[in-house]
């Protein structure tokens, strides 16, 4: 069953729509919602709603896809990117390249749970 879903993953990989998923989530999710609920517009919100969760459920799983065979590859050159790091930014960055198909899933269930969230609440309004 693992490898059906890793090679059901690896056909449906795509780096640009795992992009435009993530970008949907974090910057046009949020400010459109916030957007349709001031203008009431509740048909258009369910249909950003329910594009937000198929958004995430695409990021986690990606996430849980690049998780079962992850390899750090920073691991054993900790003292050439610690040379190379000189602010804070650049440690965040190597720190989410470390931790990359972990932090996919943390964004997708936490997308995912945002937007069932309003679109439950949206439920109760109309």
């Amino acid at each position: 069953m693992l490898a059906q879903f890793q090679s059901a993953m690896s056909s449906v990989y795509n780096g640009w729509v795992l992009f435009a998923c993530i970008i949907y989530s974090f910057g046009a999710y949020p400010s459109l919602a916030m957007k349709l609920t001031s203008l009431r517009k509740f048909g258009l919100l369910r249909a950003a709603c329910w594009l937000a969760i198929l958004a995430s459920l695409y990021v986690f799983s990606i996430g849980v896809h690049q998780a079962i065979d992850w390899h750090n590859p920073l691991a054993g050159k900790e003292a050439q990117v610690a040379g190379t790091v000189h602010n804070a930014k650049g440690g965040l960055v190597i720190l989410l390249i470390m931790v990359w198909p972990y932090a996919l899933m943390l964004v997708g269930g936490m997308i995912g749970h945002l937007s069932i969230r309003d679109l439950l609440r949206l439920r109760r309004v109309t």
